[in-house]
């Protein structure tokens, strides 16, 4: 173990990195339960895999899952994730966009940036173009439909409400 090239002594050094240490290790364990809440939402068919770099964003881990794929983000604590939802119907993809745009109201203060449209409706995506999802006035993912399916990615959300996103989709999809 090479000493630090700065004026920390050296056991405060090795205290620093063990903090460090334990926290990545804390930040991992906490994506794998995120990452088995994501199964558990998707009824239990899924998998975790390991994430490797070059193939979607840098992740402590990835569930493959039945309709969608998600990255556990290594920006957050193991509690965010990128999510690409590869097929959803018209309406389990209005159930999650209504969902979430109850969720996020935006109080329209003077300074407010957002936009009247923030996730393009079913009948924008049917233009062909892929469309911009957006969080106030920030992008936040890409919607686009091809084949009567839509495809959904959102690039960064909290685990809690991919959970119940997972669980509005599969419900919108069964018979």
């Amino acid at each position: 173990m090479s000493t630090p090239p700065t004026d920390i002594p050296a056991h405060l050094a090795n205290a620093l990195r063990a903090g460090v240490d334990a926290a990545r290790a804390a930040s991992a364990a906490a994506a794998q339960v995120a990452a088995t809440v994501l199964i558990d939402a998707a009824d239990g068919r899924g998998s975790i895999q390991q994430a490797w770099r070059g193939e979607g964003p840098d992740a402590w881990c990835m569930v493959a899952a039945y309709g969608f794929r998600a990255h556990l983000l290594k920006t957050g604590h193991g509690d965010r994730a990128q999510i690409a939802f590869t097929s959803l119907s018209a309406e389990a993809y209005e159930r999650v966009r209504d969902r979430v745009l109850a969720l996020e109201e935006c109080p329209h203060d003077l300074e407010c940036e957002c936009v009247d449209e923030p996730w393009p409706s079913v009948a924008a995506l049917e233009s062909g173009a892929e469309e911009i999802v957006t969080r106030e006035d920030d992008e936040r993912g890409f919607a686009r439909l091809a084949h009567g399916r839509i495809a959904l990615t959102l690039w960064d959300e909290p685990v809690w409400r991919l959970c119940a996103l997972i669980q509005l989709a599969r419900t919108a999809e069964r018979p």
